[in-house]
């Protein structure tokens, strides 16, 4: 039987407990990924065999090491610690409290696509690691909080004579909050924000450290953290609004425009296109204007359109920020320039036709491949099984593969 070819395209493959059988039942073997675990004897084992190898990094783990995926927010604590060693992979928050020294070492290694965040005095604990996003190392006597705090009366009868540390954002927005008892308990905030309320600002400034971005509430705005614009948000915060971040307006914000009478966006304004003269009529500020067709596809991982999917929007479909997606070759090209418009993905694979049509309506993508053809067996992404580009190779696309 003839041996087939095989492509791995994966963010991560395991390859630290290779077999020489395994490498020997594949004609050839392309490894595309952004890391490779590898062990002294199957690194040996690869570079004997017909393997091409196009990866970011090449790490180094035992052989016995378990490989631990986390999808989420995963935390390592003083009582986390392995059994055997254990090399971490985490997708999303990887949270390394105080006192983790012992628990560290029975990590082998991390891989975060992510966020990391540690106390400062655990820098030389670490295991090595490679983060895909960001470190957050904070201040080792801060009590550390959420990534954004909203400081209510709650938080102000339980406030302590201490620094708390919120990595992003701390929103002083209720102009009745008690600013002064905070003070006098020597609360103080370690923080890249903060928004006050205008009438506030004159005493929460002094809850800051100097280099604070320091962002005013004006009167009259109530602070909304939503992005999507719609009638219960009216309803709840009046019809002045000071949105932190990006605001989306489709058909279903219609009648809660046609209400408002001053809108503040500390971000991007993204708009249907037939109600842009409305929101241009108002008392409005922003960083930036998108104009939008109907619908909204956002944040998804994997995501794949069909001409039947298409056909289910008269307004056709915006997608936004998603990672991976993937397009149908019954999409025409006239259907991909009049419904569909592509905002900050990360790669879109269509056909070579498409690929024009692709980039015309796409903005802040990171790669358009053309490289889907008529040979091509399709699966839907959900799912980790293989697809054929032709009848003698094997193509796995997984976040995760283990050799």
């Amino acid at each position: 039987m003839e041996k087939k070819k095989l492509v791995i395209d994966a963010a991560v493959v395991d390859a630290s407990a290779v077999t020489q059988e395994y490498l020997n039942s594949y004609e050839s073997i392309a490894i595309n990924a952004t890391a490779l675990l590898v062990s002294k004897r199957s690194k040996e084992l690869l570079s004997r065999c017909n393997a091409k190898i196009n990866v970011s990094h090449v790490i180094d783990i035992p052989e016995d090491s378990e490989i631990m995926i986390q999808n989420g927010t995963f935390e390592i604590t003083e009582g986390t610690k392995m059994a055997k060693p254990t090399f971490l992979l985490v997708n999303g928050h990887l949270n390394i409290g105080n006192n983790a020294q012992e628990a560290l070492k029975t990590f082998s290694g991390f891989i975060v696509n992510g966020l990391i965040s540690y106390p400062s005095d655990l820098s030389n604990s670490l295991p090595p690691m490679n983060i895909n996003g960001t470190i957050d190392a904070y201040p080792s006597d801060a009590i550390r909080l959420k990534n954004k705090l909203i400081v209510d009366k709650a938080f102000i009868i339980r406030a302590k004579d201490a620094k708390y540390y919120v990595k992003s954002k701390v929103v002083i927005a209720d102009e009745n909050l008690d600013i002064p008892v905070l003070i006098n308990k020597g609360t103080s905030f370690i923080t890249k924000k903060a928004f006050i309320a205008e009438n506030l600002i004159e005493s929460a400034v002094k809850l800051f450290e100097d280099d604070t971005e320091i962002i005013l509430i004006p009167a009259g705005y109530k602070y909304v953290a939503e992005e999507n614009l719609n009638d219960m948000m009216v309803k709840k915060y009046g019809n002045k609004l000071y949105v932190d971040g990006d605001l989306i307006i489709t058909s279903e914000g219609e009648n809660a425009l046609n209400k408002l009478t001053g809108i503040i966006v500390n971000g991007t304004v993204m708009v249907l296109e037939k109600l842009a003269d409305r929101l241009m009529d108002l008392d409005i500020e922003y960083e930036e204007l998108k104009i939008i067709k109907g619908n909204i596809i956002k944040d998804s991982g994997m995501l794949q359109l069909s001409s039947k999917s298409l056909s289910r929007y008269k307004d056709g479909v915006t997608v936004i920020d998603c990672g991976m997606v993937k397009l149908d070759p019954d999409i025409s090209d006239q259907e991909i320039e009049e419904k569909l418009q592509f905002i900050g993905c990360g790669m879109i694979s269509c056909t070579p036709e498409q690929k024009l049509a692709v980039e015309l309506v796409s903005e802040d993508v990171g790669i358009v491949k053309g490289n889907i053809t008529d040979a091509t067996k399709y699966t839907d992404f959900e799912s980790e099984d293989s697809y054929l580009y032709d009848e003698n190779t094997q193509v796995i696309n997984s976040t995760y593969y283990k050799m």
